[in-house]
């Protein structure tokens, strides 16, 4: 029995809450659903503890703040690990997603840095991890979406 099948209804409409706004409190979540503040309290911990819900955070404006966003498409070589390549490349401060893929390379990830030069170093720091054939950069020219959250 999957994860999927223990979360209901009402746990979507939480979790829809919480990923607009991770500040509402259980009080606000339990007035906007229609019910008691226990029942949302217990929800939450429960998903927590399943890890549905990993942690709650802030949604920035790459522009806004000036950084320099920069996709990589990573190829792993013959017989590598890739989830282990993944694992390696989280461990970058500036890798904010790092997802294993299908398709014409095994990982994606994408990278906010501070400036051009911060962006090549990232994309070196990479491409020395042990098992990557391949990290080929792309500049993001415009961020629409982060998170969920739309910026324009």
């Amino acid at each position: 029995m999957g994860i999927h099948t223990e979360i209901d209804d009402l746990d979507r409409k939480i979790l829809a809450l919480l990923t607009d706004d991770s500040r509402l409190s259980y009080r606000e979540i339990a007035k906007q659903l229609g019910v008691s503040h226990a029942n949302i309290s217990g929800r939450i911990r429960r998903l927590e503890e399943l890890n549905v819900i990993r942690g709650y955070t802030v949604i920035t404006d790459p522009e806004v703040l000036d950084l320099y966003p920069l996709c990589i498409r990573i190829s792993a070589g013959p017989g590598a690990d890739v989830s282990q390549i993944g694992r390696d490349v989280a461990e970058i401060d500036e890798a904010h997603v790092v997802m294993r893929v299908s398709g014409d390379c095994e990982l994606l990830v994408l990278t906010m840095c501070d400036d051009r030069q911060e962006a090549m170093d990232i994309l070196q720091e990479i491409s020395k991890v042990p098992g990557v054939e391949k990290a080929e950069s792309h500049v993001v020219l415009e961020s629409l979406k982060i998170s969920g959250k739309k910026l324009k």
